[in-house]
């Protein structure tokens, strides 16, 4: 474990390396600083889900929020995206400032980064969506089939899975800054309320947001599977017409190889017409039927 204290001491960053040290470090940092435990409402768990390279990255830590402190107990070398606040922190410092200015600038960093994972997933939706609206085109000569569920399911899972961090993520970070505002009054926090009463909005209109996405996800998990079973109930349907039009020439092969002695059929003038017309006929009477059952839409 490791310490580096970050805008003259308002700011501390702890980095870990596993996840069994979080409580360890929560401990050590806490006591270091008030001699006791800290408040649970002042110790906040927060996912950050980050964009890149084609893919949502997730990085967990603990963020614990004092009077004229604030922590983070982060993974490994640390969160690539606290790096960056850090060098902006530090390039704006001015004296005096307390912590709040780096809390804000955290909480608003991962709203900034919820944004861009969510234009990923919608991406991501939108690949697998295309290929739905193509198929419901009268034009379109292949829609979606069994052989599409195995990676048309995973986009969706990895979908549902980042969802499912982003909205967890949202929320904490609304909490967070629901927190600051608390806090905020204080003279000299370099923060106004009506900076972290936006950001507020901000973490709620991307609440809503993902909430939009959840539904949208659910219907089109429903749609797929829906066009994947319309896509083999057809496959169905296209055997069960071939069947009931060869099965009758199939009979008649059937009986005439077998060893009869007697066949008088076979010396009448019009037999072969006869047998064809027949073949024709029950072929045709159970396609009828099942036209007529609705089957063949």
């Amino acid at each position: 474990m490791s310490v580096r204290s970050i805008t003259r001491d308002t700011w501390t960053r702890v980095f870990v390396d596993s996840g069994s040290d979080f409580e360890t470090a929560e401990r050590v940092v806490a006591n270091r600083l008030r001699g006791s435990e800290v408040d649970h409402e002042r110790r906040l768990p927060v996912t950050f889900v980050a964009a890149g390279g084609g893919a949502a990255h997730v990085y967990e830590l603990t963020v614990i929020v004092l009077p004229d402190q604030i922590m983070t107990i982060e993974p490994g070398a640390g969160v690539p995206l606290l790096q960056d606040v850090e060098a902006r922190l530090q390039w704006s410092e001015r004296p005096g400032e307390g912590p709040h200015q780096a809390w804000y600038a955290i909480a608003q960093a991962g709203f900034q980064a919820a944004v861009a994972a969510l234009g990923l997933m919608e991406a991501d939706i939108n690949t697998v969506r295309a290929p739905m609206a193509e198929a419901a085109r009268a034009e379109a000569s292949r829609s979606l089939g069994v052989s599409d569920l195995p990676r048309v399911n995973e986009l969706l899972v990895d979908i549902d899975h980042a969802l499912t961090h982003v909205a967890s993520s949202i929320a904490t970070l609304t909490q967070l800054a629901r927190l600051l505002r608390r806090e905020c009054t204080v003279p000299g926090a370099g923060v106004t309320r009506p900076q972290v009463d936006a950001l507020i909005q901000q973490g709620e209109a991307l609440t809503r947001r993902v909430e939009f996405m959840v539904d949208r996800h659910r219907f089109l998990s429903q749609g797929v599977s829906q066009q994947i079973s319309t896509s083999d109930l057809n496959i169905v349907k296209i055997f069960t017409v071939l069947w009931a039009i060869l099965i009758p020439g199939t009979t008649l092969i059937n009986w005439y190889g077998q060893n009869f002695e007697v066949m008088p059929e076979l010396s009448w003038e019009y037999s072969s017409w006869v047998q064809i017309l027949g073949v024709f006929l029950l072929a045709v009477i159970p396609i009828y039927t099942v036209k007529r059952a609705g089957q063949l839409r």
